[in-house]
């Protein structure tokens, strides 16, 4: 699959890394993309960046009625970028959480769905379609306060998987992407080495172009998964204290250079 002249659609495409994906789409020459938010006030800088080529839409991914709506009204498109997603800073036990970690859900998974599912036919219609699903490395290491997110993250790496299968018969790629800690809004908090937006968004259109199934997109992500292959009981075990190594490793690292 080629990016020159393919139709794109993006969620939560007004910060952060999904509007680093509109930018390396109008890059690598896109001809238009859909670029989603929950309203249109916030993705106006977006927009101007190129009048011809954006097309700013009000899209709220757990809506799956509107959803619905957009897909019947869309002739065309070649690539699905399900980039949208929110945070869940809440512990599970003691404490009334219940509403967060449905919301957690609903965005992280069963946005991804709603949109895979209801964008599929239109996507079948293309000769070179595909779908990049951003998730993140908490999907497959428990983040410590933030289970919620996490098992959202897990359900939507599981969803791919399915997806992808499913979705063979019609050529369409269905492409993990499993960044670690990123320079956003969301990561701000996090005092450590963090992946620019546009290095994940760059590395998941090349992982697009080779046919990868499965995109690492950054050292940390890289550094964290060969831990999850290699010890896997203490990844289960003691998560906390690999992620504080392999942040410790990433600032040596930086450090020598």
């Amino acid at each position: 699959m080629e990016i020159e002249g393919v139709s794109a659609l993006v969620t939560g495409a007004n910060r952060g890394i999904g509007r680093a994906f509109v930018e390396e789409l109008l890059a690598r020459g896109a001809a238009s993309v859909h670029a989603t938010g929950r309203d249109l006030e916030s993705l106006e800088s977006i927009a101007a960046l190129d009048r011809d080529r954006i097309r700013p839409l009000a899209l709220d991914v757990t809506d799956a009625v509107g959803i619905e709506e957009l897909a019947a009204a869309t002739e065309a498109l070649d690539l699905l970028v399900n980039n949208a997603g929110v945070d869940c800073p809440a512990a599970v036990i003691g404490s009334d959480s219940t509403a967060d970690l449905r919301r957690a859900m609903e965005v992280n998974y069963f946005g991804v769905l709603n949109m895979s599912r209801a964008f599929a036919p239109v996507l079948g219609r293309s000769s070179r379609s595909g779908i990049i699903n951003i998730g993140s490395m908490s999907g497959c290491i428990h983040v410590a306060d933030h289970t919620g997110y996490s098992a959202a993250k897990a359900a939507q790496l599981m969803l791919s998987h399915g997806l992808r299968r499913e979705l063979a018969g019609q050529g369409t790629q269905v492409v993990q992407v499993l960044p670690g800690f990123v320079d956003t809004d969301m990561g701000a908090p996090l005092q450590m080495p963090k992946a620019s937006p546009r290095a994940i968004a760059g590395a998941a259109l090349d992982g697009l172009l080779a046919g990868e199934e499965l995109v690492l997109p950054d050292r940390f992500a890289r550094m964290s998964y060969e831990a999850l292959l290699s010890e896997p009981d203490r990844v289960m075990r003691d998560p906390d204290s690999m992620v504080k190594a392999l942040v410790s490793r990433l600032l040596a690292q930086d450090a020598g250079d």
